[in-house]
């Protein structure tokens, strides 16, 4: 006897339902076992088919067999079925998307329901892989229909399901018409009244039925579902426009999971639709559902890829205006950037002054927040330029030009890294000189900036052998950071129309007076991602080396601006003392490898942000950044000369 007849064997239409369904788990794991020796000649997919035929061989042969399959079997279903298992199971039953996210987490945590009270954990037991879906999708509709037709005679049966699923359909049209309420107060989008809604329509002819136990469906009413999800996806487009609230994307991924298993419904009472057609779609669909709700992976990304999306575009926007195409684009992007390394300089001479208070812990974090804060966004009032903010930025723009095309990709990479090297050297042209020729005159006037001790801390802080390259790494990650914190900003005002709030905000008009009110409040909507970013990036710099002290975590930012300017500021000290020219050539080199970490780091983590938003390759990135820098390397005056016209040369094409 072979394993399939020992199981179909065995009587256990009369035991209770937890054998039932370790019963059931046998015939299942039969028939998703690995191909045998005999088997190697079938194809995968259709593997399930082969089975499901044997099985109903072997049942047809055995009538006994057969009346303790479908006695068991049906028995399952009457315990499992019920209303709330067709209109939840794989659905979520959360109002919000802080409150699923902890029921997914403390069911990864808690130990499983019984199998037999379960469908979620039972579905999840018989196909223990989400592909296994695949392979529903690959049952032929004539062995389906024979399996089915052996519980043709369960008319109790048949009679509970077909009352279960028509409540569980009306119960799910009036789940979908509150949450479509809901998006329209989201969206302030009343353009349409109650009655003209398709979701309105559907809850008002399953009602109907309901009440009249009336279990012929129409067809017609797939139209109105179709409406209904159309209707969701114009919804979903005007959001992109109004900024990304996470709530309101969860409340737009349930309802399009509502609609499609409503839809599912539907068909098992259309009389004209396949039982066995129906049947393999609802258990395929059921399949991916069940997955889906225990995934917390797959939970995060379907909703927060729409607000990645709009930080990344928000990024994108402020990275054009960071490549340069032109000699006067490059000429202004040198000056722009020599402005902010002047501006550095000083942000380097107050953390010095500083430094003499002896502040420590919180309140010395908080002083050089404040300090690299201000000097960021004085930079950016005055129009000026920090290279290595340019990186985070500039990701998601060489990510869009990418999808668009090859030569565009070309363009910009060559265009990005000769803008990236003029941007830093502007700023470090600025930086050193005038930290060093400050530090020089205050030395010689007898009123050094700082002690011996001090400058030779500073000149071995970016010292190449030591742990500087790390910190440099660490300080890439919190300039993406601040990125990412810009972006969000940038969508919380557009979600909450801030700038439309301030316009007309009393308070605001007290103090600043109308006109300066509405100049105030269009500044904050029209630079919302640089001020979130600058503010952002200075308390990142500022605070986070002091909270990894109070943990005891031995890591400091190491900014290439700043410590160029440190570096400056401690040479003509340092020099006195006896400073030899290796010290000088390992601080030197350790100033460029800071550089580099600080830009490549930052940008790659953008542009990894910015190709999952995209759907680009990173592998076709990497490519093009290889012929970039084999097109500089080749032609280093491109650095410095924009070439007149687009190189045509190899490049990837794969997006």
């Amino acid at each position: 006897m072979d394993i399939l007849s020992s199981i179909l064997s065995k009587q256990t239409a009369k035991q209770n339902d937890f054998k039932k369904v370790l019963w059931l788990l046998s015939v299942m794991k039969w028939i998703q076992r690995p191909r045998s020796e005999e088997e190697k000649n079938a194809k995968k997919e259709t593997i399930y088919t082969v089975r499901i035929k044997y099985l109903l061989l072997l049942l047809e042969r055995n009538p006994e067999w057969k009346k303790n399959f479908v006695a068991t079997f049906s028995s399952l279903l009457n315990n499992i079925s019920s209303v709330a298992q067709f209109s939840n199971v794989g659905l979520s039953n959360s109002s919000s998307f802080v409150q699923d996210f902890i029921y997914r987490l403390q069911e990864k945590l808690l130990p499983k329901p019984p199998l037999s009270e379960d469908l979620s954990t039972l579905i999840h037991e018989i196909f223990p892989m989400e592909d296994e879906s695949e392979f529903i999708d690959f049952i032929e509709v004539d062995v389906l229909t024979s399996l089915v037709e052996l519980f043709k005679d369960e008319i109790e049966l048949h009679n509970r399901l077909k009352r279960d699923i028509l409540s569980a359909s009306y119960i799910l049209s009036i789940q979908i018409l509150s949450s479509v309420f809901t998006i329209q107060t989201e969206l302030n989008d009343f353009s349409k009244r109650p009655e003209e809604l398709p979701e309105y329509q559907l809850a008002g002819i399953l009602k109907k039925h309901q009440e009249t136990l009336d279990f012929s469906i129409p067809l017609s009413i797939l139209s109105q579902i179709d409406l209904a999800e159309n209707g969701l996806d114009d919804f979903h487009e005007s959001m992109k426009n109004r900024g990304v609230k996470i709530e309101l994307v969860y409340l737009f991924e349930n309802q399009k999971r509502k609609l499609r298993r409503l839809r599912v419904l539907v068909n098992f009472l259309a009389p004209t639709v396949a039982n066995a057609v129906v049947i393999r779609l609802f258990i395929s669909n059921l399949v991916i559902d069940i997955y889906h709700q225990k995934s917390l992976r797959s939970f995060l990304s379907e909703n927060l890829a729409l607000l990645t999306e709009r930080i990344v575009q928000a990024n994108s926007h402020v990275g054009e205006h960071y490549v340069t195409f032109t000699w006067s684009e490059f000429r202004k992007m040198f000056r722009s950037a020599m402005g902010g390394g002047a501006v550095t300089a000083m942000t380097v001479f107050i953390k010095f002054l500083t430094n003499k208070m002896h502040f420590t812990g919180f309140i010395k974090g908080l002083t050089d927040s404040f300090n690299y804060s201000g000097s960021f966004l004085l930079i950016q009032v005055l129009g000026w330029t920090l290279a290595t903010k340019q990186p985070s930025a500039t990701a998601p723009y060489i990510a869009s030009a990418l999808t668009k095309s090859v030569g565009e990709a070309r363009r910009s990479i060559v265009a990005l890294l000769r803008t990236q090297f003029i941007a830093v050297l502007g700023n470090l042209s600025m930086v050193f000189p005038v930290c060093f020729l400050f530090s020089w005159l205050s030395l010689q006037g007898g009123y050094p900036i700082l002690t011996n001790e001090e400058a030779m801390a500073a000149v071995n802080s970016s010292n190449l052998l030591g742990p500087s390259p790390f910190y440099a790494i660490f300080t890439g990650f919190l300039l993406f950071s601040s990125s990412l914190i810009a972006g969000w900003f940038d969508n919380w005002v557009l979600t909450t129309r801030l700038s439309n709030r301030m316009m007309n905000s009393e308070f605001f008009h007290k103090i600043l007076g109308t006109k300066r009110a509405h100049a105030f409040a269009n500044f904050v909507g029209n630079n919302s991602n640089p001020l979130a970013g600058n503010i952002s990036l200075g308390f990142l710099l500022g605070m986070t080396p002091q909270i990894m002290k109070f943990l005891s975590i031995p890591i400091e930012a190491r900014h290439v601006t700043l410590a160029t300017g440190g570096f400056g500021t401690a040479l003509p000290i340092a020099l006195e003392m006896g400073l030899t020219h290796f010290d000088i050539f390992n601080a030197v080199s350790g100033i460029l490898v800071i550089g580099v970490l600080n830009i490549s780091v930052s940008f790659l983590l953008a542009f990894l942000v910015a190709s999952f938003s995209s759907n680009v390759r990173f592998s076709s990135f990497l490519s093009l950044l290889k012929w970039g820098l084999h097109l500089i390397l080749t032609r280093p005056w491109l650095l410095l000369i924009p070439e007149k016209t687009s190189a045509t040369d190899e490049v990837p094409t794969e997006h």
